[in-house]
């Protein structure tokens, strides 16, 4: 049962109190109707924001694979060039 349902179940039972009491009672609930209104839209935009940052992660963790795959690439064709530039050296002297 959500929060905003025994709010209104709460209601419900206010009307039972003795008058003087209702009043009282009924400011508590609305008071906390409110606050579980913000802590609802607070839940809701912290859910938002850990969908954003999951989807930078999984974003980050892709881009990282793809500079550690060129950094491997860019060594390989390093040492191939440094290889072909000795022969070429050894073949003018």
């Amino acid at each position: 049962m959500q929060l905003s349902e025994n709010i209104a179940l709460l209601a419900q039972y206010a009307k039972q109190l003795p008058s003087d009491a209702q009043s009282s009672f009924q400011q508590t609930l609305e008071a906390l109707s409110e606050r579980c209104e913000k802590l609802e839209q607070r839940r809701e935009r912290d859910e938002q924001t850990l969908r954003f940052i999951q989807f930078a992660l999984e974003n980050l963790r892709v881009d990282a694979k793809y500079l550690s795959f060129d950094l491997e690439a860019t060594r390989r064709e390093n040492v191939r060039l440094n290889q072909l530039l000795e022969t070429f050296l050894n073949n003018e002297r």
